[in-house]
């Protein structure tokens, strides 16, 4: 089905609404309805969907201040377009009022009929008439409520950072989440260095910076390009990755002629990343439980001249020896996670989580880490990562797996990049331009 730019923002908050779909599963899934707009139009549309889950709670504080039916007892297709209209009124500069009303009224009409859009066109208006009488929590008085409201953080989240941080770094974190982050390209060094690709943009007028720590990384300085029309992308001369997901693969230091396990590989990002860091020697082996994933990685492979990565769908904690029959020097556990680390990206993700996912994340990513233990050759490295910043993901992950394997010790993180750390690798989006990661560098002792 071809929807209008609101259609399909509308349609995609919708389908991520559902308690496990995730953003980028839905997205993937509605791109086909979304091919014959144009790419402002898509901009826009990614623009209001993305706009509406970070701010998500500023916007019901709106309605609820202006509207006289509770949040709960409003069909979740009105409260949705509800609260596309009022990120387009509070966000947009570009989008005129009356375009940002109408096309909301429009979109309820049709779907739950004129009475209901007229409820929604009073709402809208009446908010707009009276934008400087809403009332916000101040956060010298009620700092809580100016993070949950005003930042759109849920409550349990911004306890728990708020006694772990502090009242000044949790509202910098805060103000961070709701920022659209920066395109980082991974430069593909079997094909073509850094200053030669930086050069490449340049010469193409697409504006880049150099990242401060990741030897391959570029920042795009442009916004709402597509990947696909940016140079060198068909001749494979650079990979979308976070400049923190780039320093996990270095951290690991796989070496030419290693042979490798990536144990949790998702889309490969990190597994193609090993390969350009071995020049090409050598084998890695992508594991993972969704071959559809893994389809996506071999793509990605083929684009990026990549033949070292063997894929396997397999489930570690199902592998035995019968499946691995060697050991491995080097192996990566990115384990699954809440991806609290990487809101700025996934912003559906925070209304999604609870700490019981934590708890039942953490109690696997134990297991994940024993598993992957088994695999690793005498003297080899395991690299334990996760892109949250919860220490039950993190230190109390690596503490419990050390209890238990005497055989392990954890390993010293080269220079950790000139970042100020000593045990662990720790990343925060606030002050570091990158996702939130955490990543222990472990050793198995030869006997």
């Amino acid at each position: 089905m071809d929807w209008d730019t609101r259609d399909a923002a509308l349609e995609i908050l919708l389908q991520s609404a559902q308690k496990h779909a995730t953003l980028d599963r839905t997205l993937d899934a509605v791109s086909p309805g979304l091919a014959h707009l144009s790419q402002p139009d898509k901009n826009l549309c990614h623009a209001i969907v993305f706009g509406v889950l970070r701010h998500r709670n500023f916007l019901d504080h709106i309605i609820q201040s202006f509207a006289r039916i509770p949040l709960k007892r409003m069909d979740l297709p009105v409260l949705m377009a509800l609260r596309m209209a009022l990120f387009q009124l509070r966000f947009l500069d570009r989008i005129p009022n009356f375009a940002a009303i109408d096309t909301s009224v429009t979109l309820v009409k049709a779907r739950n009929g004129k009475k209901t859009a007229g409820f929604v066109n009073g709402v809208l208006r009446n908010a707009v008439r009276r934008f400087h009488t809403l009332a916000l929590p101040d956060p010298h008085t009620d700092l809580m409520g100016h993070i949950t409201i005003v930042h759109s953080i849920p409550e349990w989240l911004a306890r728990r950072w708020l006694a772990r941080y502090g009242p000044e770094q949790i509202l910098e974190l805060c103000r961070t989440i709701n920022q659209v982050p920066p395109l980082t390209l991974r430069t593909n060094t079997l094909k073509i260095h850094r200053p030669a690709l930086s050069d490449t943009f340049a010469v193409a007028g697409h504006p880049v910076q150099l990242t401060p720590l990741s030897p391959d990384g570029i920042y795009s300085m442009e916004s709402g390009t597509r990947i696909e029309a940016l140079p060198g992308f068909d001749q494979g001369l650079f990979a979308v990755q976070d400049e923190a997901a780039q320093l996990v693969s270095l951290i690991l230091d796989p070496e030419p002629g290693h042979t490798v396990l990536d144990a949790c590989a998702g889309r490969g990002g990190k597994s193609l990343h090993m390969a350009q860091i071995m020049k090409g020697q050598g084998q890695i082996t992508a594991m993972d439980t969704d071959p559809h994933k893994l389809e996506l990685l071999e793509t990605e492979a083929r684009r990026l001249g990549i033949d070292t990565v063997q894929c396997r769908v397999l489930d570690l904690m199902k592998a035995d020896h019968t499946d691995f029959p060697h050991y491995f020097d080097r192996v990566l556990v990115d384990a699954p996670c809440t991806g609290l680390g990487v809101l700025r990206r996934n912003p559906d993700t925070k209304w999604k989580r609870s700490f019981q996912d934590i708890q039942r994340m953490a109690a696997r990513q134990k297991k994940l880490l024993n598993a992957a233990a088994n695999r690793v050759a005498p003297g080899g490295i395991l690299v334990y990562a996760v892109c949250s910043g919860e220490p039950e993901e993190n230190e109390q992950v690596v503490t419990a797996f050390l209890k238990k394997r005497k055989d392990y010790v954890l390993a010293p993180i080269q220079d950790c990049f000139g970042l100020p750390m000593d045990r662990y690798f720790k990343t925060f989006p606030n002050g570091m331009n990158m996702d939130g990661f955490f990543a222990a560098r472990l050793q198995r002792l030869t006997p």
